[in-house]
């Protein structure tokens, strides 16, 4: 049988040309060769062909700390992003030519009519809120008099006994009653006044005007009016920390110290100066350290929690999210490249936690400490989230741990800082949305209406959306500024250890105040089209390059930047045709 069938086979292959023979070898030699390189899987009941690469990074969880400083970044396989290719996108690069062919009339200054108008309308706001902020304040003076004289009669019509339970109660009303003094100023309209998109541009242009004879203060001038007051010479820049001299005293009321020269030595200092102390930040969802340093300077510490290429899961909410210590040292860099400032100097550290955190620690931050079965010292602290023994942050290997470092910035007594709410604040819960995501008109029937945003304050605001775009950081529920400075002292983009957990996916809500007031400031444009026009995501990796941890994020971190940047310009053209390009690119002088 098998020899009848060998002959059979002779037989066939002798009427076969050369040329088909060598087709079926090559074919052979194809699918041989696909599957050695995993392109075809061959199961016991199917054949499947992969076509199309796959986009997965595989990276040790380990592999960061080995060798800091000789790493590089695994590269994933290349995908087809030819729609977010900056490089032919016509549509983006004729939009430049078009805002560029009006920079005139984008720069152009308000005549003094339009600037008195601007003026007056503005003061008529304000007249009106400060005018309803008194009444409202001699109403309830009054009602706390009244108040005061009834429990005067009642004192007297009752007996000693009587008295003193009555005493009690009267101590616990007081505690609950509002002293008018301190009545905070409601700064929005009421619900059937309203402030037009015309007023508004009208005010943030009204600054480039004000800019001109506006001095910046600085925190070496609030140094200067404390030391009156300072009998001890504590906060004399001689007695002061060496950081105060460097970085602190030249912030000013527009952007944190961007001298660069500056700005080097601090994270140098930053990422190698001997720890003194240890302690732990109060409040907060999960762990942070506040480290003092050799010389006195104070750090915000954030623990590796995560490796380089974790994103956050589809199915976790953004308030349950791990904090990224690799996404505040992004975030600094994000911010310095986009010209904003508003990100304290953040430096990548390799901590021993043995001698620079556990031996320094306070006792009950150091009662936390704890090895592992791995052989790795570890410990909790004390947080809202992920403060237990199975979400520990451990050494790797044993008591060797990577964190963020930032710089903490000049406070009280010297500086004093203002918290406010931020108006496209998130709910935090599961099932509610907040009045913007189901309310397209927010912006103009509520933003526009609240007084603090007839100024400078609106297109920082914007500036915000935008960078937490682009560092996608869903968790930007108050913002701060040091109140000190100034009433336009700028926004301080603190807090940004959740940006980058979408890796492949974009949350176009982040940029919702944008979408919906469609104004955006004109320097940040042109800076946006600069990065744009240079590749944001090379000058970013450039830029991180300087960290001892580098590399700080993936290459698909880095796609997902420059991919956003164009989602954000093509949002900029949606506002432009609907509105008008004057009406979207503000000047305001910043």
């Amino acid at each position: 049988m098998i020899v009848k069938i060998r002959r059979l086979i002779i037989n066939k292959i002798r009427h076969l040309s050369l040329a088909r023979l060598c087709i079926i070898f090559c074919l052979l030699i194809i699918l041989f060769t696909s599957y050695i390189y995993g392109l075809v899987e061959v199961s016991s009941h199917q054949v499947v062909i992969n076509i199309l690469p796959s986009n997965e990074i595989q990276i040790d969880n380990d592999y960061f700390l080995k060798n800091v400083e000789n790493q590089i970044i695994p590269k994933s396989e290349k995908t087809n992003q030819s729609k977010y290719d900056h490089l032919n996108d016509k549509k983006i690069k004729s939009f430049f030519i078009r805002v560029n062919e009006n920079r005139e009339l984008i720069e152009r200054l308000l005549t003094e009519s339009e600037s008195k108008h601007a003026i007056d309308t503005k003061n008529s706001y304000l007249s009106l809120i400060n005018e309803r902020h008194e009444k409202l304040k001699k109403e309830m003076e009054k009602e706390l008099e009244l108040l005061k004289k009834e429990e005067e009669k009642n004192k007297n019509n009752k007996n000693d006994a009587n008295q003193d339970n009555n005493d009690d109660d009267d101590e616990d009303e007081d505690e609950t009653r509002i002293d008018p003094k301190d009545l905070k100023v409601k700064t929005t309209l009421n619900d059937d006044e309203s402030v037009s998109r015309e007023e508004i541009i009208s005010f943030l242009k009204l600054e480039k005007v004000n800019r001109k004879s506006k001095h910046a203060k600085s925190v070496e001038e609030l140094l200067l009016e404390y030391k009156i007051h300072d009998k001890n010479n504590q906060y004399d820049l001689n007695y002061l920390p060496g950081i105060w001299k460097m970085y602190h005293r030249k912030i000013n009321e527009l952007k944190l110290d961007n001298d660069l020269t500056n700005v080097k030595k601090v994270l140098k200092s930053m990422s190698s100066l001997p720890v003194i102390s240890c302690v732990e930040k109060e409040r907060g969802t999960q762990i942070k350290l506040i480290l003092t340093l050799s010389d006195g300077t104070e750090v915000l510490v954030k623990p590796m929690k995560v490796a380089r290429n974790y994103e956050t899961p589809p199915d976790h909410f953004y308030f349950v999210d791990f904090e990224r210590h690799h996404a505040e040292i992004a975030a600094f860099h994000v911010d310095w490249l986009m010209g904003f400032y508003r990100v304290p100097p953040t430096v990548g550290r390799v901590f021993n936690m043995t001698t620079e955190l556990m031996q320094k620690a306070e006792p009950d931050l150091e009662r936390t400490f704890f090895v592992s079965p791995g052989g790795n010292l570890c410990f909790t602290g004390h947080c809202s989230y992920y403060c237990d023994s199975t979400h520990a942050t451990c050494g790797k290997p044993k008591d060797r741990m990577e964190g963020s470092v930032q710089l903490m910035l000049p406070g009280k007594p010297v500086v004093k800082w203002d918290t406010a709410r931020h108006p496209y604040r998130r709910t935090y819960t599961k099932r509610k949305k907040a009045e913007w995501e189901t309310n397209d008109d927010y912006c103009e029937k509520t933003v526009f209406k609240n007084t603090i945003y007839h100024s400078k304050h609106f297109l920082d605001l914007i500036d915000l959306s935008v960078f937490d775009f682009i560092t996608s950081n869903m968790d930007r529920h108050h913002y701060e500024r040091m109140i000190s400075l100034g009433n336009d002292s700028f926004m301080i983009h603190l807090d940004n250890g959740r940006s980058f957990g979408k890796i492949y996916s974009d949350e176009l809500s982040i940029l919702a105040p944008f979408k919906q007031c469609c104004l955006i400031r004109y320097s940040t444009f042109k800076r946006l089209q600069y990065l744009y026009e240079n590749g944001f995501s090379k000058l970013l990796d450039h830029s991180l390059k300087v960290d001892p941890l580098y590399p700080i994020l993936t290459d698909d971190h880095l796609k997902s930047v420059d991919r956003r940047l164009i989602l954000l310009f093509k949002e900029v053209i949606k506002c432009v045709d609907k509105k008008g390009l004057l009406n979207v690119i503000i000047d305001d002088g910043y």
